[in-house]
């Protein structure tokens, strides 16, 4: 027997109500996470400093002085000073995204297979939204999209700015082009391994020459007939980061089980809006019906 337009709007008030309280503890589950998030990326970004400096280009980096070593490392301190409140400022306001390739976490949120991916496309008036304004699982999808993405902003942010400052310390090629750079920061789209040290990219780079570059006698440690050159740049990965901290693991495994009550909501959600859909039709059909 077909269900009455009240039963069915009854169902999907019950859902909107399970979706805010759902938004509450998604709330205090990221909030927790991202605090312990904050200090994991700072230990993981000094490590990652500290190699590029002291094992990968030692020989760079003590051509500094020592003010100028002094310089680099305050800058350092800067960026990661400024890592939880990044983190912290997605949960206040979440806009609607979708990432080129959704992580585990984001294919969860979405429902899909990669194959299936949306295009959401970022425009330049995003609808924005608090997390005490969220009424329905759709929004609360979104906002979990928004949340994650900031995650990943922030971590891109945080490397591509230190390879920057390494780039001007010349510990990594002040030559280099930028286009090099976006390529490791893309690395985990790409499925670009960063080999042994976590959090490090190391690329083989082809350089471009002049017209063979006739004459030229310079040879680099790290080039191979002088048209092939190794590149390490900072590359901070949040699978990497999760995996060296138990807590964080811990952590996330709470909010993918939450993520995983969502998805089923909002299926569920857009089946029950789909049914109230028809039946809005059947009444209105029959109230206009005449033989």
């Amino acid at each position: 027997m077909a269900k009455s337009l009240q039963k069915i709007k009854q169902e999907l008030e019950s859902l909107e109500t399970q979706s805010t309280e759902l938004a509450t503890e998604l709330d205090r589950l990221y909030r927790h996470y991202l605090q312990v998030l904050s200090q994991s990326t700072k230990n993981q970004f000094i490590l990652a400093c500290y190699q590029i400096c002291t094992q990968i280009y030692p020989e760079t980096f003590l051509k500094l002085s020592f003010s100028q070593r002094e310089k680099l490392q305050e800058k350092f301190r800067q960026l990661y000073g400024e890592i939880q409140s990044r983190f912290f400022s997605y949960l206040e306001v979440s806009p609607f995204v979708s990432p080129p390739q959704p992580t585990l976490t984001e294919q969860i949120l979405l429902r899909l297979s990669p194959e299936q991916e949306p295009s959401f496309k970022v425009t330049e008036s995003k609808e924005k939204f608090k997390i005490s304004e969220i009424n329905n699982p759709e929004m609360l999808v979104h906002w979990c999209q928004g949340v994650e993405e900031g995650i990943r902003e922030t971590l891109n942010h945080l490397s591509q700015e230190a390879n920057n400052y390494l780039q001007k310390a010349q510990i990594i090629s002040s030559n280099l082009p930028p286009q090099i750079l976006e390529m490791a920061l893309q690395a985990e789209e790409a499925g670009v391994t960063s080999g042994n040290s976590p959090n490090i990219l190391n690329l083989l780079v082809e350089r471009k020459t002049d017209q063979e570059n006739e004459g030229e006698d310079d040879e680099d440690d790290n080039e191979t007939d002088g048209k092939i050159t190794k590149i390490s740049a900072i590359n901070l990965r949040l699978s990497e980061i999760e995996f060296a901290d138990t807590t964080l693991s811990i952590e996330r495994k709470e909010i993918r089980s939450c993520l995983e009550k969502l998805k089923k909501m909002r299926k569920y959600y857009r089946l029950t809006q789909q049914e109230y859909a028809q039946a809005e039709a059947e009444a209105a059909w029959r109230s206009s019906w005449h033989e």
